[in-house]
């Protein structure tokens, strides 16, 4: 089941995050961003967190042909890798993007992240510009990814 993270989930949130990055967050990061109006962390249990997606949804507006889906970071406990723990949390937040009229996802991914990459493009993400040396502690490039959403569709019944 995916959930919003609460304060609670704080500890869970970045134990994953430190095994899954080069550089984590600082808890303070998560703390703030379930502060933000337009950010979302959603977890899935089993019982305990096996993995979040961090994301932002920036509602449509009249200076805007559509709203966006910006993720900013995707991550499963380490045990739980390859089990589709990733995807099923990349479908919920394109979703929540499609609900509040949102036409594009983006995100930035390392380049050597190709896992990662497999995913993004399996969910229709490509690869539409390269941000050299993004990442500061070891200059790595990043991809910046792009996806198209098409507005949910309802049940014709």
């Amino acid at each position: 089941m995916i959930s919003p993270a609460t304060a609670a989930d704080l500890d869970a949130i970045h134990e994953i995050e430190s095994h899954s990055f080069k550089v984590a967050w600082p808890r303070e990061t998560f703390e703030a961003e379930l502060a933000r109006e337009w950010a979302r962390v959603d977890l899935i249990r089993d019982p305990h967190v096996i993995g979040f997606c961090n994301y932002w949804l920036i509602a449509p507006d009249h200076n805007r042909a559509g709203g966006e889906v910006h993720i900013l970071s995707i991550a499963t406990h380490p045990d739980r890798r390859r089990a589709g723990v990733g995807a099923r949390l990349l479908a919920h937040a394109l979703d929540g993007g499609r609900a509040i009229g949102a036409t594009l996802a983006t995100l930035e991914v390392r380049r050597s992240n190709r896992p990662a990459i497999a995913m993004y493009e399996r969910a229709g993400f490509r690869t539409v510009h390269v941000r050299a040396r993004y990442y500061q502690e070891d200059g790595e490039d990043a991809l910046v990814m792009l996806a198209e959403l098409r507005p949910l569709t309802r049940d014709p019944r």
